[in-house]
Parts: structure tokens; sequence; C-alpha cells
């Protein structure tokens, strides 16, 4: 390990060599403080961090043994790297204690009480063969072993769908538990070993190994048999399809009101009209628009899956917001800055149900009418961010935070009350593309 302490001279003139590290197509992606959580929260595999400098020696020689760490572990691990020399994520780079470069953590499957993964220092060899090793070493083993007369059981257990390994070897392989501390938390894994031919008949299989799918924890009589490869993408992508993006987004028993459970996206500024600026004219209680800003490939399957994530988050906000009264006023703030207080005034005898106040969109950063956003709203580079809108007091203020549904929810609450939100210098308007519905390619 080099100390942080280097020559200037030598920094600058090793920055040129590196300035591209983990660029294109590297199977090593990039983290900041803004995706940082959100990243690491969404999955239980072993997760390695490389905390590096791109002038660091040393970080240049480590870095093609760590992308090929990353290639040989895709499925059981993940590999991330932080730019501890750019100015916004020092912070970050502090949080973890970074001394030197390169610095290696890698982040378990255990949890603090407050749900964060716990780190460790990895402090074996710097070569691919040594880091893959160490990753399959701390992959968890997240699937429950079942008997076939247990699977009903299991299925109805906990209100999460479930995925049910059918297998003639007697423990799991790295691609079942890899897709089990992939979908930790959200969907439930088991495993039957040489399973009765009346299992197999019930769930229309006949050969092993199977896998078969409960979207529906009410009913187990509900299965969906994967058909595909014995591959990690396109079995973690069934799952996914199955499991989670059909399954509904339930609400709060305490809301009176409910909230539609719709994230649309803004395309075109008729989109921006009809999600945004309308309902705020015609709500008996002031509108916030939420706008996430996320970049979307859609050839890429890593792209397609954090879109989803984030646009989950923010499906979450939408259905745990807090319900108005249309004569409820907000707290009063002195450090609103030009941002006058929202209408409204206060009624004892006030009998109308709460009203949903939020409104939540995104927008592909990608397309002209996502840079627009992000260049009206002065929004950082750092992906996925947000911002909240209001139209009827023609005040937004950017969102700065760990994408989560809590912190997001306090923010849209203080934008709510005033607090951060600055006036918007000219109109509420993007010339993003007008025609009628489109393909992605």
């Amino acid at each position: 390990m080099v100390s942080i302490r280097v020559l200037v001279l030598a920094a600058v003139a090793a920055a040129g060599r590196a300035a591209g590290m983990f660029d294109g197509d590297s199977a090593v992606r990039q983290l900041t403080p803004t995706n940082f959580d959100l990243v690491l929260e969404r999955t239980s595999q072993p997760t390695f961090v490389k905390f590096y400098a791109p002038w660091c020696g040393h970080c240049q020689t480590l870095e093609p043994e760590y992308e090929r760490a990353a290639t040989r572990t895709h499925g059981v691990a993940k590999f991330y790297a932080v730019n501890c020399d750019v100015e916004s994520n020092r912070g970050l780079c502090a949080r973890y204690n970074v001394q030197g470069f390169p610095t290696l953590k890698v982040f378990t499957e255990k949890r603090t009480k407050r749900g964060s993964r716990r780190a460790v220092d990895y402090q074996g060899a710097r070569k691919a063969s040594a880091m893959a090793k160490y990753a399959r070493s701390m992959l968890p083993s997240l699937s429950t072993k079942l008997s076939a007369d247990g699977l009903d059981t299991f299925v109805t257990g906990t209100q999460l769908p479930k995925a049910v390994l059918l297998t003639e070897r007697s423990k799991p392989g790295d691609l079942w538990r890899g897709v089990a501390a992939h979908f930790d938390r959200k969907v439930q894994l088991a495993h039957i070993v040489n399973p009765d031919s009346a299992t197999l008949e019930r769930l229309g299989v006949d050969k092993l190994p199977a896998i078969v799918v409960f979207p529906e924890h009410t009913d187990p009589s509900v299965a969906e048999l994967y058909t595909g490869e014995s591959k990690y993408l396109p079995l973690a992508k069934f799952i996914h399809a199955t499991a989670i993006a059909r399954k509904p987004v339930r609400q709060s028993k305490a809301q009176t009101n409910p909230v539609a459970l719709d994230v649309q996206q803004i395309e075109t500024q008729a989109d921006l009209e009809r999600v945004c600026i309308s309902p705020a004219g015609s709500s008996p209680v002031p509108i916030l628009c939420v706008i996430g800003v996320i970049a979307l490939e859609p050839e890429f399957e890593e792209s397609r899956a954090e879109h989803a994530q984030v646009v989950t988050v923010l499906e979450s906000v939408l259905s745990g917001q807090r319900l108005r009264s249309p004569h409820a006023p907000t707290q009063p703030n002195s450090n609103s800055d030009d941002y006058d207080e929202v209408e409204g005034d206060s009624s004892a005898d006030d009998t109308s149900e709460p009203s949903p106040p939020l409104r939540v969109a995104w927008v592909n950063a990608l397309s002209a009418a996502g840079q627009q956003v992000r260049t009206m709203f002065g929004l950082s580079d750092d992906l996925p961010t947000a911002v909240a809108v209001s139209p009827r007091k023609h005040a937004a203020a950017p969102y700065h935070g760990a994408f989560t549904r809590a912190d997001m929810l306090d923010w849209a609450d203080q934008c709510y009350e005033g607090r951060g939100m600055r006036r918007i210098a000219g109109e509420l308007i993007i010339s993003g593309k007008q025609e009628a519905g489109h393909d992605e390619l």
C-alpha cells in the first residue's frame, strides 16, 4: 500500500495515464455518494469496493487483476470502485477510513441494526485468482433446504415470493447461491434434493435440475417453471420478471385515500404538463412533483436492473408519502429563501379526507429531456438523482443524499414545507421528443 502523501509532480504525471480507469465496457462499476448505499443495499453477494486514486501506480497495477476478478465471479460477487481523487467522493472515502491507495473493502451479507452491510478489509493477494477465490468463499448460503412435504408450508410461510431448485446434488452450486444472495430480502430461495415423482409431476418437471418460481405466497398451485439456460443473467432476469416485476405494491392500511402507484416517464413537454403541471393547477392541496433522473441504456442488462431498482425506490416514495388535508397549512420556515409558504388556512372543523400531495416521475438522463431537466435545475452529474418541483410556486430543490425510501420521504416532506426550495429561473419547459410513443432500440 502506498501512502496518500505523494509528490504532486508524480500525481500529475500518472493522472494522464490512468484517467480512463474502469471506463467504457469495464465489468467494474464506479460508485459515488449518491448511489453507494443504494447499490450495496440491494444485494447480499460478496461485494468488493476498491478505493483508489487514478495517479496511484499500485492502483494502476491492480486494475487489470481487479477487472479479471470481476469477470470471473460474475453472478457470484460484485466489484465496484470509488475514485477518492474526486472531491465529491472524499467524504465517502473518509467514511471507510481510507488511509492509502488502493484500499480494498469487502462487504458481506451481514448487516448492522440499521440495515447497512458490514465491511471487512481484504488482506489477500492482489491477483485475480486470489480475489475470485476469496469472493466465492464469502458467498453466503441463503437457500433453505426443504423436503418435498415442506414445499407448501415454505411457499405460504412469508409474504415474499419464492423460488425453488429441484436437484440431485446434495448441495446447491455457486450459481444458485449467487442468485439467492442477489435476491436476498426480495425473494426467498430454497432447494429440494432428490424430489419424489409426485412432486415432479405436480410441478410439471420432467428432468433435473429444475427451477420453479412461486410468485404468490397465498397460492402454492401458482408456479412458473424456468426453461432457460443454467446461466446467471437469464435466470436472474426470469426470477425478477416472474416474482418481483409483476408483484403488486401493497399500500398502507392507514391510507384512507389510496395513492395511485404509478411512476411515469417524462419524455416531452406534454408528459411534464400531464404528470406535474396540470395536477398542480387542479389539486385541492399544493402538489410537489418529484422527478427521478436515471441513466437508462436499455441494451445493457446491468443498466436495466439498476433502472428497475431506482424506479422501485420511487414507487415506495409514492406509496409512503404523508397525505395532506386540503386546509392544513405547512410550517413556516424563515430559511426558505424567497420561497413563499404553501398556501392554505387552518380549519378546526375540516372534515375533508387527506389528499396525496406527491406526483412521482422519472426521466432518462441520457435523453434530450433528461439533459434539459438536469440543466434547468442545476442537478449533479452523479446519478441517480432527483429534483422536487412545485409548479404552483414555481420553485424547486435538488436532492442530495442516498437514494433510499426513508431519506427521500424526509426530503420530500422538507420540500413540501418550503425548506430548501428556490425560485426557478425561466419557464418549466422541455423540448424533448414530441411524437407519440416509440420503441426503444
